[in-house]
């Protein structure tokens, strides 16, 4: 439980857009031309699809990630973190790069550190579906590709499945379970939240207050899940096989979306942590079953 709850809280912190550092050696601020921007270290799975997508022989560096196990773009890349360790600087200084990218607050000591020795950075915070457009824009800009053609190329391909109709005339209920012991629902404020809103769903726990430690989620007492009953139930699974027990356990046996079938079982990737373009697509593909 304690790793789950450390997983979620990082993927809490992992979040929406801004903040660029370009300093010469003399601390100046400056403006980096086209040509300089060449070799990109990023410090996110996220950031590290997206750079790719735009320019796929910029990047020089990347996390260590799951996500990234069977992708061939990735396997000869230098790996500079693994699981849950931090960056490592020396690693980044020595690939040499005219960029780094992380997040805002997860990243920023790290960060401040390249910033002191003048390598350029750029930190991006992720919290909505505007803010996922932003970085895109943000980071496509950064690497002087100013065209919003390729920023709307990677939404209408890699991100295709998450383009709905503006208007949801279906708005079934659902309560998301990031967690069950204690039993952790996202609120309209989270990542989670703001992805069931896009696809016209009503979560059930979206205007309730975070108490929680973990912010945009909502701890839920077992008395609340079974007065509100919701027709739909969407667990989130960390590991293949993960609460294969549910529905027999109370109180969720006693739900109707169990006792109807109507439970879907998602990756922590996508709909919790973004992970990467590839896992919001898979989340949304996903959303579609339901909505």
């Amino acid at each position: 439980m304690k790793l789950l709850k450390l997983t979620i809280g990082i993927s809490f912190i992992l979040c929406g857009c801004s903040e660029i550092n370009q300093s010469s050696k003399n601390g100046d601020i400056f403006k980096v031309s086209s040509n300089k921007i060449e070799r990109v270290v990023t410090l996110t799975s996220l950031s590290t699809d997206i750079v790719n997508s735009i320019s796929k022989n910029k990047l020089v560096g990347i996390p260590g990630s799951s996500l990234f196990k069977d992708k061939i773009d990735y396997q000869k890349l230098p790996r500079i973190s693994q699981g849950r360790t931090p960056p490592n600087l020396e690693k980044i200084v020595s690939l040499k790069p005219d960029l780094v990218i992380g997040t805002k607050g997860f990243h920023d000591k790290i960060l401040s550190k390249l910033k002191e020795i003048n390598v350029a950075t750029l930190s991006y915070e992720l919290k909505d579906w505007d803010s996922l457009e932003n970085t895109i824009n943000l980071i496509s800009n950064k690497l002087e590709i100013n065209d919003s053609i390729k920023s709307n190329e990677i939404i209408n391909t890699n991100l295709k499945e998450c383009v709905v109709p503006n208007e949801q005339n279906k708005k079934p209920n659902v309560v998301v379970l990031a967690s069950t012991k204690p039993i952790l629902s996202p609120n309209s404020k989270s990542w989670a939240g703001n992805l069931l809103q896009r696809f016209g769903l009503n979560s059930l726990t979206k205007d309730l207050d975070s108490k929680s430690e973990f912010l945009g989620y909502v701890n839920l007492s077992p008395e609340w899940l079974v007065k509100e009953d919701p027709d739909n139930l969407i667990i989130i699974q960390t590991r293949p096989g993960q609460y294969v027990d549910l529905e027999k356990s109370k109180p969720f046996s006693n739900l109707k979306a169990i006792k109807s079938d109507q439970v879907y079982r998602f990756n922590y990737y996508g709909l919790i942590n973004a992970g990467s373009l590839e896992s919001i697509n898979n989340a949304c593909l996903k959303l579609r079953k339901i909505f």
